[in-house]
């Protein structure tokens, strides 16, 4: 399937904010929406965020969430979709969404724990670029960051560079280089779509890696379950972000990182561990379904095309 890229972000261009997943908490919400306008863009709300239609813990029904979310791409006003937040629920919506819309009216698209559901699924249905990045009820203190400008640049064009913690030093497992298509990022999200129609190949990919609420035990079974499906071998290299991991437990587990050394030393593939991307204090932008190269060697993380027209 060819690779399409939205239109780059512009000063002025209206951002939609939606909810396909956990409703929003509204005080932060207003902070994100805030510093957005601040920065020069219009924001508007998807429907499900103004009725306040939440189910349960949820934002909407599914069929609700889902039109909130087919609608924003149908809108040629609308030129960048930012989810709110993640949560759970964005699996319900993947066989309701007309792919076919999104494919036709492409766009930004950003979020990241569970929105990698749509990630994945609006990956490999369309062939569309999207990114996994901060979201403004979730992380309205990250977008008050002077990296935050620095993430902006990338969606607007004016910038190619992904590496905007150059303070920061990344461990490595296994040692190397590789270049291939981007996918990810949260573990076990990526693990639930396995066997279905809306995983993307995994064949010469990145995967971006984390994860929150998880024990190591966890971790092993997600990673175990890739192996049987044949998946592992098939990844060119390996990036893992930030792992928020279950300290009390009954029993004595492994470290998480243990973990994965055990798999990335099985499989020997390039491999970065301690990028700062995650459900930690930072948060960098992660261009999904694009070209990237991967070092153990700064700079760690290189785009190797433009990922908005």
């Amino acid at each position: 399937m060819n690779v399409i890229r939205p239109p780059a972000l512009r000063e002025g261009d209206e951002i939609r904010i939606v909810a396909p997943a956990s409703a929003p908490d509204m005080n932060n919400l207003s902070k994100g929406i805030s510093r957005l306008r601040k920065m020069g863009y219009r924001v508007t709300l998807g429907r499900n965020i103004k009725k306040l239609v939440q189910r349960n813990s949820l934002a909407a029904p599914d069929r609700e969430r889902m039109e909130e979310l087919v609608n924003a791409f149908r809108d040629d006003n609308v030129k960048a979709i930012f989810c709110a937040r993640g949560g759970y629920g964005s699996i319900h919506i993947l066989p309701l969404i007309d792919y076919d819309v999104i494919r036709d009216h492409p766009k930004i698209f950003l979020g990241y724990s569970d929105i990698t559901a749509l990630h994945l699924a609006i990956n490999k249905m369309t062939g569309l670029v999207t990114f996994h990045g901060p979201m403004p009820a979730s992380d309205p203190n990250e977008m008050a960051k002077p990296t935050y400008r620095h993430f902006l640049d990338i969606l607007s064009g004016r910038s190619n560079d992904i590496n905007p913690y150059t303070e920061r030093v990344i461990k490595y497992i296994v040692s190397g280089r590789a270049e291939g298509r981007s996918m990810g990022t949260n573990l076990s999200v990526t693990a639930s779509l396995i066997g279905t129609s809306y995983m993307p190949d995994p064949e010469g990919r990145i995967l971006f890696v984390e994860d929150t609420g998880v024990t190591s035990g966890d971790v092993d079974r997600y990673f175990f379950s890739m192996k049987l499906a044949g998946m592992l071998p098939k990844f060119a290299g390996f990036v893992f972000g930030e792992f928020e991991s279950i300290k009390d437990i009954e029993e004595p587990m492994p470290f998480v990182e243990d973990v994965i050394q055990i798999f990335m030393n099985e499989v020997q593939k390039p491999s970065l561990y301690g990028m700062p991307f995650g459900h930690g204090d930072d948060q960098m932008l992660i261009p999904l379904n694009s070209r990237i190269k991967i070092s153990t060697d700064e700079p760690y993380l290189e785009m190797l095309e433009d990922v908005v027209d």
